[in-house]
């Protein structure tokens, strides 16, 4: 089972967190939830550079430094913030980029109301998920020295 590592705010208080793991079981995902002691969340606020008021994005930042320091297991990750609050964005958005740039996890993201329907997810658990299983085949590696490309338009093929 693919294990989808949930970076997230207010999901409990909004009363989706059943629609959001609803989503990831339809296509055969579990949401895991990393684990960090509460002496960490200090140091990973620093270390981040931005110091939210909220305890629960603070979290959410030691949680994302414990995913892309390696030292809690996930496939890929799902990072979610209420779609009301500014300083929610400002992380949700930060936190993307520092797992990105910190680990080769593929991230969705997604910001949230309190309406929100397993079916609104889908789509995203399920690419996550297909990223995950289809690793080897959508793996691109830098390319380097001379590199050829064909054209094959309908009325001629190109050598560039």
């Amino acid at each position: 089972m693919i294990k989808v590592a949930q970076i997230s705010c207010g999901t409990e208080y909004s009363g989706i967190q059943s629609e959001i793991e609803n989503a990831a079981a339809t296509v055969g995902a579990k949401m895991v939830y990393p684990d960090v002691d509460y002496d960490e969340i200090g140091p990973a606020v620093e270390e981040f550079g931005f110091d939210p008021v909220s305890p629960q994005l603070k979290l959410m930042i030691a949680r994302a430094k414990a995913l892309a320091d390696g030292r809690y297991d996930a496939d890929a990750v799902f990072i979610s913030t209420c779609f009301r609050c500014a300083e929610g964005a400002l992380v949700r958005n930060e936190i993307r980029r520092y797992i990105q740039e910190h680990s080769r996890l593929p991230v969705v993201t997604y910001s949230f109301t309190e309406r929100l329907k397993a079916a609104q997810l889908y789509t995203r658990m399920e690419a996550l998920v297909t990223i995950v299983a289809k690793k080897e085949l959508l793996a691109r590696e830098r390319q380097v020295g001379i590199t050829m490309g064909i054209d094959s338009g309908s009325s001629t093929t190109k050598a560039m």
